[in-house]
């Protein structure tokens, strides 16, 4: 009997090398992170590993790929004078009209991408107690 296991393995042909993966993940469980109006769902296990950017946005894959960064403060006196009023509203409307920027502000006050009527509002309704974007 012994000698009958011996020449099976003997008889067996090597074991060759396999190709290999490059790419593939692995997904599964997970959850969700809201903050303000944004809302980030995700998973467990190793993402898609990589960067993809959008916008103002970057999101990268991995496995904890680096510490959670807190979102830039909302700051609504965009001119900086110490005042939040509507000189600053003023102040952004001229800056998306493709007027002066000397503190440099990023007119995109909502941060969608876009800088138009859409970030006056937001600076509005930040300015009138409704929160920043």
């Amino acid at each position: 009997m012994k000698f009958a296991v011996l020449l099976t393995f003997a008889a067996a042909s090597p074991a060759l090398a396999q190709p290999t993966i490059d790419w593939y993940t692995i997904d599964g469980g997970g959850g969700t992170s809201t903050g303000g109006t944004y809302s980030l769902s995700g998973t467990i296990g190793q993402p898609d590993a990589g960067v993809m950017t959008g916008g103002t946005y970057t999101l990268s894959g991995g496995f904890w790929v680096g510490a959670a960064t807190p979102a830039p403060p909302c700051d609504p006196d965009l001119n900086q004078d110490g005042n939040v009023d509507q000189d600053d509203v003023l102040y952004l409307i001229n800056v998306i009209g493709g007027g002066d920027n000397p503190t440099g502000i990023d007119p995109d006050f909502n941060l969608d991408g876009n800088a138009d009527q859409d970030d006056v509002l937001a600076l509005i309704n930040a300015i009138g107690g409704g929160g920043c974007p």
